[in-house]
């Protein structure tokens, strides 16, 4: 353990940290000062007029019809549900976005760029990048508004290191997606750390206890050194999960890489949705959500669906779940299904998948068996169990503790799963801690303060770069022979920097002496290529693609240089060493241009 925790001093060099959590459902932020870096204040985005089902707001934005910022979190979804509510249809000029971040959860082979196309509620396009900008500029400004009234003083923006969260799972470009928004948003490049989710929340843990009036009942410090524990972390729209190692020092080794998929509160939502389709039919759905003269009672129905499903008990022997019906709703069952009142209702029942289970409609409400709803929760909770228990398998039995948070967190159907399959005594044990779904946010500022704390990753992918060695027959395809020279050269050679599963520390430097070639008017421009298989032969390779390009000036062909790659951060690195001229190019490698084009196949 590190010595004296409660007297361990901030290592941020300004006077604040701030972090802002971006999530598919809600978002919020939150600050501290170095003096006293463990008091994390979590101030609510626009949390008035809500219900408060959540600590955070709702991720949504609302744009003017010229795509100027309007409204974020409840605000837009109240003003979007009143413009939608007025007859003169005015609301399909404005820019409604809701639940849009899984947009940068993309493929091995589709990857986001700057001009990738968000889609708003009406089905209008807009570039992602501008969506998210808007979103992190405006939650800038309320932390900033409320980081002022915190102090006796009055913050410049140079005095704050920001941190933004974002799923571990996610790659390269959407991290570099999500820097790219914040700098566009006024937040300066170079006070900008990224946080990765599961990481955040593994910190808060170990240092929660810290916090004032935080009496946690669990801290990752009682663990022995060494001891393997398991982060899950279950938001709106991902799973994403991570196995950590408590390292002497008292800081934190990933031990693999970060996993998970979409097995968010979503998935629950979009369930429950295909549930009343079975029900009522696809027409009358299409109707509720689309039509405007029904969005103010559809914020109404989801906003109550969400606060039962976070409430939901499933031991407390109810044998039905209940849930109101707005009167839009019926409005529109009656007018398709062609029924005079709600007793009627029974005769769509009857008519549909699932009659027979004795679901009915009574005072305004829909009664669901719980078996029903328990079904629906069972499906995702499965997905998750099963996935923990393919990682254990990985990293072994040896398992102290599976740590859950995260808003989904909350649902005690998935907390009872993952318990009952894992929670063996004197074994695991599965910990939920105190304000789990605040975990990524106050874990985000602790990592601000102490970037240190994580030492060691694990490599998701295997990482190169091109090259054009002497061609061999004995070793190379005769379709990649290449004359370039006055020398037979293999073209497209995938060179191994860092392999897919290997361990790396944080700032690791790995670096190779190469001589260039095919440089264009003294411009050297190299791919950088990943990989999902451990020894890649060929960047065309089915299971490669390019990641992005390095670029050096002054680099003419058969120059001798030294490039290398920087990995263990939550964001990769590169640098060119030029041999003769002892020039340095440290570079960005440019993940986002839509001219950065893959291998073409043979």
């Amino acid at each position: 353990m590190m010595d004296s925790e409660e007297n361990r001093k901030s290592k941020c060099q300004r006077l604040f940290v701030a972090a802002i959590d971006f999530g598919t459902t809600y978002s919020g932020y939150a600050f501290s000062s170095k003096d006293n870096w463990a008091k994390v204040i979590t101030n609510h985005v626009n949390l008035s007029g809500g219900n408060q089902i959540s600590q955070k707001a709702p991720t949504a934005l609302l744009l003017n019809p010229d795509k100027t910022f309007k409204a974020f979190g409840y605000e837009a979804e109240q003003q979007y549900a009143n413009l939608a509510s007025d007859d003169s249809n005015n609301c399909k000029k404005f820019y409604f976005f809701q639940k849009f971040k899984l947009i940068l959860k993309t493929d091995f082979e589709h990857r986001v760029h700057r001009k990738t196309a968000c889609l708003d509620i009406n089905g209008k396009s807009l570039d992602a990048i501008t969506v998210f900008t808007h979103c992190i500029e405006y939650i800038k400004k309320q932390l900033l508004t409320d980081l002022n009234d915190s102090v006796a003083f009055t913050p410049k923006l140079a005095d704050i290191e920001f941190v933004l969260t974002v799923p571990a799972i996610w790659d390269d470009t959407a991290k570099m997606f999500m820097r790219e928004a914040a700098v566009k948003a006024g937040i300066p490049d170079d006070q900008l750390l990224i946080a990765l989710e599961p990481e955040a929340a593994s910190i808060y843990c170990q240092l929660m206890y810290l916090e004032p009036q935080n009496e946690s009942s669990f801290r990752v410090t009682e663990l022995n050194t060494e001891a393997k524990y398991m982060v899950v972390d279950l938001g709106g729209g991902t799973a994403d999960i991570t196995v950590h190692q408590l390292k002497r020092n008292g800081t934190i080794a990933e031990l693999a890489p970060a996993s998970g998929g979409l097995w968010g509160g979503l998935c629950i939502d979009q369930a429950f949705k295909d549930l009343l389709q079975d029900i009522f039919g696809e027409e009358t759905m299409i109707k509720f959500h689309s039509d405007e003269e029904y969005t103010d009672d559809a914020f109404d129905f989801w906003q109550g669906f969400e606060i039962r499903k976070r409430s939901l008990d499933f031991d407390n022997g109810t044998n039905n779940i209940h849930l109101r019906i707005p009167m839009g709703f019926m409005d529109i069952v009656k007018k398709i299904h062609k029924i005079k009142n709600e007793k009627e209702v029974i005769k769509i029942l009857e008519k549909s998948k699932l009659k027979g289970n004795d679901i009915k409609i009574v005072n305004g409400k829909l009664h669901i068996p719980t078996v029903i709803i328990e079904k629906i929760f069972r499906e995702t909770s499965e997905k998750i169990v099963n996935h923990i228990k393919n990682l254990l398998k990985e990293v072994g039995e040896s398992l102290k503790v599976i740590l859950l948070v995260g808003g989904f967190s909350d649902c005690s159907l998935i907390q009872n799963h993952i318990r009952q399959t894992f929670d063996i005594k004197g074994k695991t044990r599965v910990v939920i801690p105190n304000q789990c779904e605040l975990a990524v946010l106050k874990g985000a500022v602790y990592f601000g303060h102490h970037p240190d704390m994580i030492t060691e990753r694990v490599s998701r992918y295997t990482y190169g770069i091109q090259i054009w060695p002497k061609f061999d027959a004995s070793q190379h395809k005769s379709d990649k022979l290449v004359s370039l020279n006055f020398e037979e050269r293999c073209r497209d050679v995938f060179f191994k920097f860092v392999t897919k599963g290997e361990r790396v520390s944080v700032g690791f430097e790995r670096s190779y002496p190469l001589r260039a070639l095919g440089c264009t008017g003294g411009t050297l421009e190299c791919g950088i290529f990943i990989s999902r298989t451990e020894n890649p032969q060929y960047i065309d390779d089915d299971d490669c693609e390019m990641l992005g390009i390095v670029k050096a000036e002054g680099v003419e062909d058969g120059t001798e240089i030294v490039e290398s790659l920087i990995f263990g951060k939550t964001e990769i690195q590169a640098k060119v060493w030029h041999c003769r001229t002892k020039k340095q190019y440290s570079t960005v490698i440019d993940l986002l241009s839509e001219k950065t084009k893959y291998p073409k196949k043979n």
